[in-house]
């Protein structure tokens, strides 16, 4: 999953920390590195000069960040970066993409873009954590079984790549359509979480659950915000896939909200 990792550059002191920071939480034992930038095909005229610049920038950025040993590739086209993303994922076959978003961008349209496991880290207050990323990871589940058991198998490779050995709290909230049904939908949640905290604690890792009532969107951050996790994962249905709009609010509600690094993975 780790072996080629496109890295999102916006061509900041931002980029620059993002970097540094990615180099040292998500490498595997081979992991090389695309470095891309999307000049803005509105730049107009200006579109050479500003692709000159970040070729420049990059070819900086690589050199000093990342270890004379690494191999790694500089990109800078210009167009549409919703068109672009996409396309040079598949291209160039990448394996992971991680996104550092900058203060006042809408990340969430260029998230449902990307077709491949993702990292996003949003410019906050101690945005980088000092530790080992993956040392308290929640990951959000809606519990149903195949988008669960693809997830599961997406967190585990990942773990064994990078070499974590976190412990994991599972993460479901459900919102019952009346009160009569609360007690059935909570014992059969609580059967499911108990089930995958079972599977997951097979993976030699120790584990949680966390089961929330209330809406997911609106009542889930806040849970897991105040379990402070180092990491929070989550699935996130492809662009398109219209029938998964429920599970999308959820996801951009989590992505507004909570201040920890995310996961996503499309299902």
């Amino acid at each position: 999953m780790l072996t080629r990792i496109l890295f999102l550059a916006d061509v900041s002191p931002f980029s620059d920390h993002a970097l540094a920071w990615a180099k040292d939480k998500m490498r595997a034992e081979q992991t090389d590195f695309l470095l891309l930038h999307v000049v803005d095909s509105a730049a107009g005229l200006e579109s050479p000069r500003l692709v000159s610049e970040a070729e420049a920038y990059l070819d900086r950025l690589g050199s000093h960040i990342l270890s004379p040993e690494s191999y790694y590739k500089t990109m800078v086209l210009s167009g549409d970066i919703m068109e672009i993303l996409p396309e040079v994922v598949r291209s160039e076959g990448c394996t992971f993409v991680l996104l550092p978003i900058p203060k006042g961008m809408d990340p969430f349209p260029l998230i449902r873009t990307v077709p491949v496991p993702q990292m996003v880290v949003q410019e906050e207050d101690e945005l980088f954590p000092p530790g080992d990323i993956f040392q308290k990871v929640v990951v959000a589940l809606d519990l149903e079984p195949a988008r669960t058991s693809l997830m599961l198998e997406n967190l585990r490779t990942l773990l064994l790549q990078t070499g974590g050995n976190p412990f994991i709290t599972l993460a479901h909230a459900f919102y019952p359509p009346t009160a009569e049904s609360a007690p059935e939908l909570m014992n059969a949640a609580s059967e499911a979480l108990g089930e995958i905290q079972k599977e997951v604690s097979s993976w030699g890792y120790d584990t949680a659950v966390e089961l929330v009532t209330g809406k997911p969107e609106t009542d889930l951050p806040p849970r897991i915000n105040a379990m402070a996790p180092t990491l929070l994962a989550l699935g996130l249905p492809y662009a398109g896939e219209m029938g998964q709009l429920v599970l999308g609010a959820t996801a951009e509600a989590l992505l507004q909200e909570t201040v920890c690094p995310l996961l996503l993975f499309p299902l």
